[in-house]
């Protein structure tokens, strides 16, 4: 077992992990109570997006052309936009087709894009060169424990803010509301005066401007922008919102931050632990696994008008 000093900055970096799969986790569960999606494309779109920005910013395409330097600061809120745009398109154009069909339809509906957009990018960048967004970045020493960097302490700050302002919105504003009702009752909110498609695009929309703040700080967290590590991290990251069971956020917060930081304290083992450090990705899935069947543990049949579990 190490010590913890050696652990110390396996936990920080897995803390700042865990806060973009918190990010994630909130952004998944605030489009699923609105629209019931899960969006698989989540990782997908974010890669795509933050390609986009790479390539503005100064990188290349497998058929290089001159960028404009003055261009290469709108790098950033190019990435955000480009992902918010992209959701916002689904979510007026296709998703409206599979409201009334079964979630699993709609969850492979956004399967189909992220497959489409990994695509897209296999063919438009060249996947064996290395790519990174960086973001200005200060190091502070913890002594002989490493260093904590300001790009992990706004990763953190960043998952808080957001499940309380959130938090905030759905149960202060009328917004809120309509999408917490929406989620209830899609047909029932619509007689009642809800502007149903109007607050379904906001819910998309604000999906999408997470996607990208995640796919901003995410690169520049791990220096990589690996095409599939990117698109399927939103796998992961769903281990939080089973946990919260899409509706609670604290507990998709704090969820999320748990397996971030186990899965990479898990790196720092040796010895006889040290199937634990070859096995370490696999922690959000048995995470999942373990909560729903402790979720489903029990199940209610309704029989005669009568409840029996």
């Amino acid at each position: 077992m190490p010590s913890f000093g050696t652990l110390l900055p396996f936990l920080i970096e897995g803390l700042a992990f865990g806060a973009m799969y918190a990010v994630t986790g909130t952004s998944l569960v605030v489009l699923y109570r609105t629209t019931g999606v899960v969006n698989l494309a989540f990782g997908a779109i974010g890669a795509l997006s933050a390609h986009v920005a790479w390539s503005v910013m100064g990188g290349t395409l497998k058929k290089p052309t001159p960028v404009v330097s003055g261009l290469r600061m709108l790098g950033y809120p190019l990435l955000v936009l480009t992902a918010a745009g992209i959701t916002v398109l689904y979510g007026m154009w296709i998703a409206p087709k599979l409201a009334r069909r079964d979630p699993l339809v709609k969850a492979l509906g956004m399967l189909g894009v992220a497959l489409i957009l990994l695509g897209i990018m296999k063919q438009t960048w060249d996947s064996s060169k290395p790519r990174g967004i960086s973001l200005p970045t200060k190091r502070w020493s913890l002594g002989d424990s490493g260093t904590i960097t300001s790009t992990q302490i706004v990763c953190f700050l960043v998952a808080v803010a957001l499940v309380v302002g959130v938090n905030a919105f759905l149960n202060k504003t009328a917004t809120g509301t309509a999408m917490r009702a929406i989620a209830n009752d899609r047909d029932v909110s619509a007689l009642l005066g809800v502007p149903v498609r109007r607050v379904e695009a906001f819910a998309w929309a604000l999906s999408g401007v997470i996607c990208g703040l995640v796919f901003l700080l995410f690169p520049a967290l791990f220096k990589s922008m690996d095409q599939g590590t990117l698109t399927w991290f939103v796998i992961g990251a769903l281990a939080g919102a089973i946990v919260g069971q899409f509706k609670h956020l604290w507990v998709t917060l704090i969820s999320s931050l748990l397996i971030g930081m186990f899965e990479s304290g898990f790196a720092s083992m040796s010895g006889n632990l040290q199937f634990l450090k070859d096995y370490r990705k696999i922690t959000p899935f048995v995470v999942a696994v373990l909560a729903i069947l402790w979720i489903s543990r029990r199940r209610t049949v309704v029989l005669a008008g009568r409840e029996m579990s």
